[in-house]
Order: structure tokens, then C-alpha cells, then sequence
């Protein structure tokens, strides 16, 4: 990127580092009575690259800047003519050789010596700024009750607080120069990220929600944080299935099993490695993974720290079972004419054993922590298993506990279920039963609120 008259002009002044420059800045805007204003160190090297993303400085911020270096602000971003940077290298080498001409002469290197141990001062200062405790809490605080409350919300509600608090947790960090706190704010920004993640797939974004499961492995990676790497990738295998991807959830568990999971962690990413098989419709890799999962969950030793957060980050077995019943009905969707009835029928029981199991852990928790979109979806693959068992009966009876479910938490993954069901329907006798639950289905899917948002670019 060319350098922009802003940079060339700060340089000039020697306003290039932030401390200079905010102390400089905030000046100027009170001597315009605006007040104390206040430019983060991102936000400084963003303006010194030109780098507006696509709107311009606030009103205040503009009149500072132009007040400070006597530019409009459309000048102040531009880049720099090359007949100007000419003009500012020959004026960098003019005032070196007059900076080494006066170190020649006693006063002037006196003055030199002054000026650097000013910017040491300056320096050591900088180094020394940190958030205060209560913001560093209040932070973690926030971001643990948006993990914890998440299934329990529709996420066209949770969204947008999950990038306000994401936002906020970045603009803190150049708030501090402590290692322990830029530790701290990059786990929750990765966390941020993997909430973010959660939220675009039940959007049906999977897209994004790729994009923000990679950012939050790199969060966890600068910092070493192998849970969160874990988790991290296996939101990257859940983002990869969902947009029909499946080789690509497998190279992300792959990735996952890098970190070496144990106990809670390897469950999960082997329950995601059986959705991803099962996607594939590799069934011996399935089951093992299922087998897997269940070996890793019963070698639990606890303290992973993601678990101790709670809500999207307790892999319980509420969804640890749904995933094995989601493996193995998908297998029988994509290859039930390659099955003999009786193994039909083995695959279909285990099916309802699992969402049964699921069901029951999950309906045992107290009502306000009940989350509808879960149980939900176990509700409809329940329902699915007894129209391939050719129950209608008990599918209708299932599912509706499920029809009245609200509009904008019916989520990506809920609607997709449901598209399961309709096609198992189209495969059952027809009947006047049987039309009815398909109608109630498709007016479930036409009103959910996902409909309103462009499909992802998958």
C-alpha cells in the first residue's frame, strides 16, 4: 500500500508512535472543546495505511486531524505522490546529516541524550498501561453468560451482541501492553469466535461460520490454548459437513487430533468425526467413531477449562448422544438401499436409542434451562426413525412437540432435519395421515425466520 500524507506528515512531526501522537490528538480536541477523545493503536495504524474500511473518520475525528496538520481528511488519507515522497526522503537524509553534524558538538549531543531519554520515559510508560481488574472480569463475565445462554436464544437475538462483545474484546487489547492480559482477551476473543461460528451455522451462514472458527484457532494458537484449538477445529468440521463438504470435516479433524484431546475433547471430536464419516457414507468409520467416543467420554478425568463454561462448550450427552443417532440416520438416508432389512431395522433402533437417551437426559434439567432447539432436533430424527419403521403414528405424536416451536428458533440445522423427515415421508405410504404431517412440515419450514436471510454461498 503507498504511503499515505497522513503518514508522511506525522513522521515529520515524530507523532508515528501512539503515545505521541494520542497525547497530541487528544490536545488539539480539547483545545477545539471536543472534549477527551480517544484513538486505539489499531485504529492509528490503520489511519496511517489509509486503511478506512470504507467509511470515514467520525466527525470529531476529522476535525482534530485536520486541525492537527492543517489537511482536509480526503488529503490526509490519499497516497502520498511520488514527487512528495521524494521531497520527504531527501528531507529525511538532510536532517541526518544535520542530526550527525550536531552530535559533533557538545550542546548538541546533549540535546540528543535529552530527547532519548524522553522517548524511553515514553516508552516505559506505554509499556506499563493495563485494563483495570473489574474490566478484565466484566469481560470474562459477559462473554461466559453468552456461552452459557446461547442454546437457550434464538441467534438472530445473540448475533449481534456476539459481535459487539467480540469488537470490544479486540479494541481492549491495544488498551494493554500486560502479556497475561493480551493472553487473557485473545482466549476470549477466540471464544467470541467460536460462539460467532455457532450462531452463522444455525443462520445458515457455514460459510462464515468457517471464517470465524479459523480466527478462533488462531486466537487459541497464539496463545498455546489447546482446547480451544480443539474446539475450534472441530467447529471447522461442523461448518464443513453442514455445507455438504464431508472430506473437508475430515481433514479438520485430522487437524483437531494434532492438539492430542483427551477426555471430554476427544469425545467430542470423535463424535464430530462420525458425523463427518457418515456424511461420507463410510459405514465402518462411523461406528468406530461412535466407539471412540464413548471410550473417550468414560476415560474422562475432568478439567477442561471450556467445559467448566458451560452451555455451547459442555459437550454433555444430551448432544453427544444426538450426534451418534445424526450419524447413523444419515447413513441410512444416503445408503439404506445398500442394507439388508434386518441391519434397516438394527441401524434404526439404535437410532431411536440414542434420541430416546438424549431426550430423556435433556428433558431432566429444570425447565428454564431446557433449550427448545435441542431437544428439537432430537425430536424430529426420533421422528424420522419411526417413518422409516413405518409408525407414522408415533412421528406424528413426536412431532408435535416440535411443530409450535418458534420462528426464529427455527435454525438452520433444525430446518435441515426437517427437509430429512419431508423426504422419508415422500418415500411412506401415502396416506391422508401422512399428507397431513407433510403439509404441518412444510408450514413449518416456510415460516422459519432463516428464510429471510440469503442462502450461503456453499
Amino acid at each position: 500500500m503507498d504511503e499515505t500524507v497522513l503518514r508522511q506528515l506525522a513522521q515529520e512531526r515524530g507523532l508515528l508512535p501512539h503515545a505521541r501522537f494520542l497525547r497530541a490528538y487528544q490536545e488539539e480536541a480539547k483545545s477545539l472543546g471536543l472534549g477527551c477523545l480517544w484513538i486505539g493503536q489499531r485504529q492509528w495504524k490503520r489511519w496511517l495505511a489509509g486503511d478506512l474500511r470504507n467509511k470515514k473518520p467520525y466527525p470529531n475525528a476529522s476535525e482534530v486531524l485536520e486541525s492537527m496538520f492543517k489537511r482536509p481528511v480526503a488529503e490526509l488519507f490519499a497516497p502520498a505522490s511520488s514527487t512528495d515522497a521524494s521531497q520527504a526522503g531527501q528531507a529525511q537524509q538532510q536532517s541526518a546529516r544535520l542530526l550527525i553534524a550536531s552530535v559533533e558538538r557538545p550542546r548538541g549531543m546533549y540535546q540528543m541524550m535529552m530527547e532519548a531519554a524522553d522517548q524511553s520515559r515514553e516508552a516505559a510508560a506505554e509499556a506499563e498501561v493495563e485494563l483495570g481488574q473489574a474490566t478484565m472480569e466484566q469481560l470474562q463475565d459477559d462473554v461466559v453468560d453468552l456461552a452459557r445462554t446461547y442454546l437457550l436464544r434464538s441467534p438472530m437475538e445473540v448475533f449481534p451482541l456476539l459481535v459487539v462483545k467480540r469488537d470490544q474484546i479486540l479494541e481492549k487489547r491495544d488498551e494493554t501492553h500486560k502479556p497475561d492480559q493480551l493472553k487473557d482477551l485473545n482466549f476470549l476473543v477466540g471464544v467470541a469466535s467460536v460462539l460467532l461460528a455457532e450462531a452463522s451455522i444455525d443462520l445458515g451462514q457455514t460459510r462464515a461460520a468457517v471464517d470465524h472458527a479459523r480466527a478462533a484457532w488462531s486466537y487459541a494458537n497464539s496463545i498455546d490454548h489447546a482446547p480451544l484449538a480443539v474446539w475450534a477445529r472441530g467447529m471447522m468440521a461442523t461448518s464443513a459437513y453442514w455445507s455438504n463438504q464431508p472430506r473437508d470435516a475430515v481433514t479438520a479433524i485430522i487437524r483437531a487430533e494434532q492438539h492430542h484431546p483427551v477426555g471430554i475433547a476427544a469425545a467430542r471430536v470423535h463424535s464430530i468425526a462420525a458425523r463427518a464419516y457418515s456424511h461420507l457414507g463410510d459405514t465402518e468409520r462411523t461406528i468406530a467413531a461412535i466407539r471412540a467416543a464413548a471410550d473417550a467420554r468414560a476415560a474422562d478425568r475432568g478439567g477442561d477449562e471450556l467445559q467448566e463454561i458451560g452451555g455451547v462448550f459442555d459437550w454433555d450427552p444430551v448432544r453427544e448422544q444426538r450426534c451418534f443417532g445424526s450419524a447413523l440416520l444419515q447413513l441410512l438416508q444416503l445408503r439404506r438401499g445398500d442394507f439388508e432389512p434386518d441391519a434397516v431395522e438394527g441401524f434404526t433402533s439404535r437410532v431411536l436409542e440414542y434420541t430416546r437417551s438424549a431426550l430423556a437426559v435433556a428433558q431432566g434439567v429444570p425447565q428454564h434451562l431446557r433449550s427448545a432447539v435441542v431437544e428439537s432436533t432430537i425430536l424430529i430424527e426420533m421422528a424420522t426413525a419411526f417413518v422409516i419403521l413405518g409408525d407414522l403414528l408415533s412421528a406424528r405424536q413426536t412431532m408435535d412437540a416440535v411443530l409450535g416451536l418458534p420462528s426464529d428458533m427455527r435454525t438452520f440445522p433444525v430446518v435441515h432435519r426437517m427437509r430429512g423427515l419431508h423426504a422419508q415421508l415422500s418415500l411412506a405410504q401415502q396416506t391422508q395421515q401422512t399428507r397431513t404431517l407433510d403439509d404441518d412440515l412444510t408450514a413449518f419450514m416456510e415460516a422459519s425466520a432463516i428464510r429471510a436471510l440469503p442462502a450461503a454461498d456453499s
